[in-house]
């Protein structure tokens, strides 16, 4: 087997740790929301996007319409089309079909241990893929079989994942920027003024919405991740 991609698995055994509460809590959160296992079980085959099936979820278990699921959804994974032109970029002598299997499972976890790597080759990257989307789908199957047998104190409890997950996405990039933070504050103050207004799901979205175009604006064009060792 090829060592580039041994050596992705091998660095990725950290990140798979931190996947693991969250894909269990997606199995347990989905089946509670009224969803089959098999149901949940295929939505982290194909998705792969913790931050987003727990907001699909949250919003399932709200009752809210498919448009703002689909919507909701679509938003918040729109990082993942920069993530992935980001990688790619770095990834030499790939084919399409290659391209795109590297680009399907690529997440936050994944695209962050990629990118602060000197190795650029494309197994390395395949095999962070790899162990993170075994450790996330695993850890689903486990979460949506796990449910029934547990008392409902406990699996109330993984709903705190839901905002777990928002703050791991946050909290690298405002740390060390103001205006990230007053953008964030901005964008909440606006989610609880529509909710006045407007059923939760819906404000979400438009205070998502509104947040982005306000960033645009507040917000230099700066890249906020940490730089690369050899830099």
């Amino acid at each position: 087997m090829n060592n580039h991609f041994l050596s992705g698995i091998k660095v990725s055994i950290p990140a798979c740790l931190g996947v693991i509460p969250v894909g269990i809590s997606i199995g347990m959160l989905g089946v509670q929301a009224g969803l089959s296992e098999i149901e949940i079980i295929l939505m982290s085959v194909t998705v792969m996007a913790g931050s987003a099936q727990l907001m699909a979820i949250s919003m399932i278990t709200q009752g809210a319409a498919l448009s703002a699921i689909i919507i909701g959804t679509f938003f918040i994974n729109l990082r993942h089309i920069v993530m992935s032109s980001s990688a790619m970029q770095r990834v030499k002598e790939t084919t399409l079909p290659q391209r795109l299997l590297g680009a399907f499972a690529l997440c936050d976890e994944s695209f962050a241990i990629f990118s602060l790597s000197d190795d650029d080759s494309y197994p390395f990257l395949l095999g962070t893929n790899t162990a993170l989307y075994i450790s996330f789908v695993s850890s689903t199957i486990v979460g949506s079989l796990i449910t029934s047998f547990l008392p409902q104190i406990v699996v109330d409890s993984f709903g705190i994942a839901f905002y777990a997950a928002f703050l791991g996405l946050l909290i690298p990039g405002i740390k060390h920027n103001v205006k990230l933070i007053v953008l964030v504050v901005i964008t909440a103050l606006l989610n609880c003024l529509l909710q006045c207004f407007l059923p939760a799901s819906w404000s979400v979205i438009l205070s998502m919405i509104a947040g982005a175009m306000i960033g645009v604006f507040l917000i230099d064009d700066e890249t906020v991740m940490p730089e690369r060792e050899d830099e």
